[in-house]
């Protein structure tokens, strides 16, 4: 449930700024610019009243709260593995249907609060059909451009696109990060067992129930390379080492709560491997035709190995010394040692740890 808050509160959010905005621009160009060709009539006292703040306020809250329930409520496999372009335009049909119910609720504020009765028929016969058409059009690009511009906000992962935007990273930077790799273990034999389009389908599966995970565990989704996905925290972030595991063994619970399901539908139920390491790296973007936010530095190849090392050790979740350091204290988690170990393409060794949740009763 919090996760659910979390992700309509964030779309919410960037959603009442950006109506505000075009509602406001509409404002500025049919009806401020036109005010002295007005005349004197109740379209006239509407626009250069406290009416017309109250709707753009309400219509802007409206809608943008309105987008983010029904993205919310969209995340169902039906829609949400459809292609870009007809996603956007579903969503903005729901939305329109939405806005129908906004008006209402706008007018019945009016008519409570501002007009009478007789004041709000002589406003509703002020508005020409080419009025109400550029209401419609302005509505409808708003909507789409909106909608837009939160399909990419997802595609480029939260947090991401106002540093694109504003040009954070156009120039390297260090910064502390904690980093998470969780790889689909015995990725290989499911996929001969499933053929490639199958296991493409159980993958998107997989990587669905992280989802909210992100959210509910403040992560940023860095990159996913096959059935290997990077996750990483701000370093800043002062819970960041635990929020990292406990997303693991989040995701771990969601897999093993579904595991009848996978079994029913895939004959097989996924199990997810991690390694977890934090240091400085280097973030900057690459690309030109296809611009990314991409992170360079010994923490990255650690976690990387880590990985790759669960595999010998037998263990869900190997972290460095570093990280456990910090959550050694924590008494939900065991962790056991595995030793100095040198790993793949590093010199000297590195303090390596298995860790496990512990149920505090």
């Amino acid at each position: 449930m919090r996760a659910l808050r979390r992700i309509v509160l964030d779309e919410a959010m960037i959603g009442v700024p950006f109506m505000l905005g075009a509602w406001y621009l509409y404002f500025l160009f049919t009806a401020w610019g036109l005010l002295d060709y007005l005349g004197e009539g109740m379209l006239r006292e509407y626009a250069t009243g406290p009416a017309i703040h109250v709707e753009i306020v309400l219509a802007s809250l409206g809608t943008a709260l309105l987008m983010a329930v029904i993205n919310h409520l969209s995340e169902v496999p039906a829609i949400r593995h459809r292609p870009f372009g007809q996603i956007i335009l579903m969503k903005c049909g729901f939305y329109l249907v939405g806005l129908v119910f906004l008006g209402v609720l706008v007018n019945a504020v009016f008519i409570l609060f501002i007009y009478d009765l007789e004041e709000m028929r002589a406003l509703w016969a002020s508005f020409s059909p080419r009025l109400l058409v550029s209401l419609c059009t302005m509505f409808a690009v708003s909507l789409l451009a909106l909608t837009f511009l939160l399909e990419v906000r997802r595609k480029v992962g939260p947090g991401n696109l106002w540093a694109l935007f504003i040009g954070k990273y156009h120039r390297p930077r260090e910064e502390a990060r904690v980093f998470l790799f969780l790889d689909l273990k015995d990725s290989t034999t499911i996929a001969e067992k499933l053929g490639h389009a199958r296991y493409s389908q159980f993958i998107r599966h997989c990587f669905h129930d992280l989802t909210d995970l992100v959210f509910e565990y403040r992560a940023q989704i860095y990159q996913f390379v096959g059935d290997e996905v990077v996750l990483t925290w701000k370093g800043r972030d002062p819970h960041a080492e635990r929020r990292s595991l406990g997303m693991f063994f989040a995701f771990r619970d969601r897999l093993a709560q579904r595991r009848g399901w996978y079994e029913d539908t895939y004959g097989v139920a996924p199990e997810f491997r991690g390694g977890v390491e934090e240091g400085l790296v280097t973030a900057t973007e690459v690309g030109d035709v296809k611009r990314e936010i991409a992170f360079h530095g010994d923490a990255l190849n650690t976690a990387a190995r880590l990985l790759e090392l669960c595999r010998d050790v037998e263990s869900p979740v190997l972290v460095s010394g570093r990280i456990h350091d910090v959550v050694a204290r924590e008494k939900e988690w065991s962790t056991q040692p595995k030793g100095e170990i040198t790993l793949r393409g590093k010199t000297e060794p590195v303090a390596v740890y298995g860790v496990d949740w512990v149920p505090v009763g």
